[in-house]
């Protein structure tokens, strides 16, 4: 059926539902565990955190986050791709999905990536990356449906993704300095900049730091 075109969620449905009639489950148990899973009150945040993050995405919230931290990383070697990783990464935390960070974020970094020398496959793989590593900080849609459907504390889940989250930022941050040495050329840090790209996000800097402490207290 796959091979003919049918959707890949349709064929798995399917399986499941046969795999269930001859373990003797009822069809209907299905039925239930969805619609217990759709009236949980966290799979709200789902819709919210999207719509969030295209709203963010429409009032070029993008746009002042990547100046902001051009400015305060773009003087490393190499800062074009660190700059990328981060303000990825940190988006992605801001609207739970690395999907919404890739729409908003891949045709403002692309470009720059490419035009500093650094090929399309690298590129590429930076951005997609940089909003997966996203997904370990809270809030994340994977995690959350992950907490839901195998019955795991979600803020267990959030607060156990932060350090690996951070660890894996450093680690990309010092392969993109190793590319960065080779491609392009380092530029100096401008003060006056950073200020002013600090005062154009003033707005979305807390944002972070905002969700990370309400989970952390909660």
């Amino acid at each position: 059926m796959a091979i003919l075109g049918t959707p890949i969620f349709v064929v798995m449905s399917l399986l499941a539902l046969v795999s269930f009639h001859f373990a003797g489950i009822d069809p209907s148990a299905v039925a239930v565990e969805i619609f217990r899973l759709s009236s949980a009150p966290t799979l709200l945040t789902i819709p919210l955190f999207t719509f969030a993050g295209y709203i963010m995405a429409e009032s070029k919230t993008p746009k002042r986050l990547l100046d902001l931290t051009d400015a305060a990383l773009g003087w490393l070697p190499g800062g074009v791709a660190i700059v990328s990783l981060v303000i990825c990464a940190f988006f992605t935390a801001f609207t739970g999905a690395s999907g919404v960070t890739i729409i908003a974020l891949g045709g403002l970094v692309f470009p720059i990536l490419v035009k500093e020398g650094y090929s399309e496959k690298f590129s590429l793989g930076l951005i997609t990356t940089s909003g997966s590593l996203g997904l370990l900080f809270p809030p994340s849609l994977p995690i959350i449906l992950y907490g839901l459907v195998a019955k795991v504390d979600i803020d267990k889940l959030f607060k156990a993704g932060i350090i690996p989250g951070i660890f894996l930022i450093l680690v990309l941050s010092f392969w993109s300095i190793r590319n960065g040495q080779r491609k392009t050329e380092k530029k100096a840090f401008n003060k006056k900049l950073l200020v002013q790209a600090i005062w154009s996000a003033r707005y979305e800097i807390p944002l972070p730091f905002l969700v990370f402490l309400e989970f952390m207290v909660v």
